[in-house]
């Protein structure tokens, strides 16, 4: 199994049928917000038990994943990141716990959307707009000014301003309105 739609939908139907806790950001949540592009990973968020994530690395295991049950809880408890990949291909689960109040916020902002007959979670507009600025590489401020121009007149900025001051980037982001004027 190697089709991208394949693979959103398998894990996303069986997070939601077992209730476990996630988000999905990155290049999935650009693409949601309006932001052509292309991306070989599926990055989730997830907040799951000793339980859950016995019950998750077998599933996937089961369906030709390679993952680590050890390297998944490390990963949640630490909040850092387990890279899964499907089968031989390129294409990749990034699985990674919460690591700060603001992939927690991510967490409880996120959206309902259905895709592929599947209902997915999938960060906010303003949420994906912060992670892009925190990181700054080129492509995500690129995805940030997408995402901006297309939804700037249902975007909570107030939230934005907010959680830059929180984060400590409200500069860069002052920054990044000024030199990505709409």
């Amino acid at each position: 199994m190697d089709d991208f739609v394949e693979v959103l939908r398998l894990v996303c139907r069986y997070l939601n049928d077992h209730d476990m806790t996630y988000v999905m950001v990155g290049g999935i949540a650009v693409m949601y917000h309006g932001v052509p592009r292309t991306t070989v990973d599926i990055v989730f968020i997830l907040k799951l038990d000793d339980h859950e994530i016995e019950q998750f690395t077998t599933f996937l295991n089961s369906e030709n994943f390679d993952v680590s049950k050890k390297d998944l809880a490390d990963a949640l408890r630490e909040g850092t990141h387990c890279t899964v990949f499907v089968g031989d291909g390129l294409l990749r689960l990034d699985l990674q716990g919460i690591s700060s109040e603001f992939d927690e916020m991510t967490l409880e902002r996120r959206i309902s959307v259905e895709f592929a007959g599947v209902q997915m979670y999938i960060g906010s507009a303003e949420d994906t707009i912060i992670n892009k600025i925190l990181f700054q590489g080129e492509q995500d401020l690129r995805d940030a000014r997408g995402i901006l121009v297309r939804n700037e007149e249902d975007l909570d900025h107030a939230y934005i301003e907010m959680m830059c001051k929180k984060l400590g980037i409200y500069e860069d982001w002052i920054e990044f309105k000024e030199n990505h004027p709409l």
